[in-house]
């Protein structure tokens, strides 16, 4: 039918242009959109959940156009996160965000992530189609694993040397480390653990052969106790995974030796004397109970000295170093017996036993650079 121009009102004749434009502009557009699938929720954070007991899940939709397909897990520092995504015809991407937000890591869907979580909290994946891509099914593998921790070293094993009723060990301590040492001790006897750290903090335990607990303490402290049987004893030093490395030296005294069942009578130790050629002699100025040394220590040069004490003295001591070097100042009698030791900062505090000289040794961790040092005496 033709439709006469003189037969249109001219109300319509004037936006008859207008009419046949918007026609043209969006016809095509409504042909090509065509029906399709349900896309994934634009925007919208959906929860991954795992099922009891299970360490993966996957996760299934749709990516129409530019959509991004948004999801959300919890998980805990220290776990291991395997990312892998599969799609059909073009690849999608995958970024992993971590719980302040910032980019954790990213893969393609020919590719897998696999990292280490730094922090507890809610983790976010954004999946991403390819440019130029209508539609886009995808599925999402994630899988969560605890961390896997290398196995503890061997149990070291303590040895006295012969007619020592001592030995010291010394060792480094990565953070969230143990470390374990073995020696033997007979019923009856008296242990003494004296500990110091060079840095971080750790906790030693004292345990029996099956395992059962006698004591414990902090680095730097001290522990004693009567051993109930013959066996060995094991000494696990512990480091905290929040903390810093550290190195750490362990003194470990045993006297008091119960009689062995057969009727030989056990030889009495014979402690070693202190090498008094090295040891630098100690005087008080007349008149004063307390004096000041200076001098200068690295990993393997000690510094010794030896000054006179009488009976039922008491000596203070303090050691300090430059810019908090570690070190460790250790206090002997004239046959070589422990009495004590201190930390740099600590006070140590003493009664004397006997009207002898007394040995003082300075001494620093293994591996470490020199610094000078300052040892405060004082006898009243």
């Amino acid at each position: 039918m033709i439709l006469r121009s003189d037969a249109i009102p001219y109300a319509m004749r004037r936006t008859l242009p207008l009419l046949l434009l918007l026609m043209m502009i969006f016809s095509p557009l409504v042909e090509a959109n065509p029906a399709q699938a349900a896309p994934a929720a634009q925007g919208v954070l959906q929860r991954i959940r795992f099922a009891p007991g299970a360490t993966s899940a996957v996760v299934e939709g749709n990516l129409a156009g530019s959509q991004v397909a948004r999801y959300v897990l919890t998980a805990l520092a220290g776990q291991s996160m395997n990312v892998q995504a599969f799609a059909e015809g073009a690849p999608v991407f995958v970024t992993l965000f971590n719980t302040n937000g910032t980019i954790l890591g990213s893969a393609s869907s020919r590719e897998q992530w696999t990292g280490t979580l730094p922090a507890t909290g809610d983790y976010t994946l954004h999946v991403y189609p390819s440019p130029y891509v209508a539609n886009t099914a995808f599925r999402l593998r994630v899988e969560i694993t605890s961390a896997s921790r290398p196995p503890d070293p061997a149990p070291e094993r303590i040895r006295f040397e012969r007619g020592a009723v001592s030995a010291q060990v010394t060792g480094y301590l990565p953070s969230a480390a143990n470390k374990v040492y073995l020696l033997s001790a007979r019923a009856g006897q008296v242990m003494t653990v004296e500990s110091w750290s060079g840095g971080g903090p750790f906790r030693f335990t004292v345990a029996e052969e099956n395992g059962t607990w006698l004591g414990a303490a902090n680095g730097g402290e001290r522990w004693s106790g009567t051993l109930p049987r013959t066996q060995d004893y094991r000494i696990t030093l512990y480091s905290p995974a929040d903390a810093p490395s550290t190195t750490y030296g362990l003194l470990i005294t045993i006297v008091g030796a119960a009689p062995m069942p057969t009727a030989t009578p056990i030889p009495t130790p014979t402690p070693t004397p202190m090498p008094q050629p090295e040891a630098q002699r100690i005087r008080f100025q007349q008149g004063s109970t307390d004096t000041t040394v200076w001098g200068y220590i690295d990993s393997a040069t000690p510094a010794r000295y030896v000054l006179r004490a009488l009976r039922g003295q008491r000596m203070n001591l303090r050691l300090l170093t430059q810019q908090g070097y570690p070190a460790r100042v250790t206090i002997r009698g004239e046959q070589g017996n422990f009495l004590g030791s201190a930390s740099v900062g600590e006070l140590w505090a003493g009664d004397l036993p006997a009207t002898q000289d007394y040995y003082l040794e300075v001494q620093s961790p293994p591996d470490r650079p020199g610094a000078n040092f300052l040892l405060w005496i004082q006898i009243q």
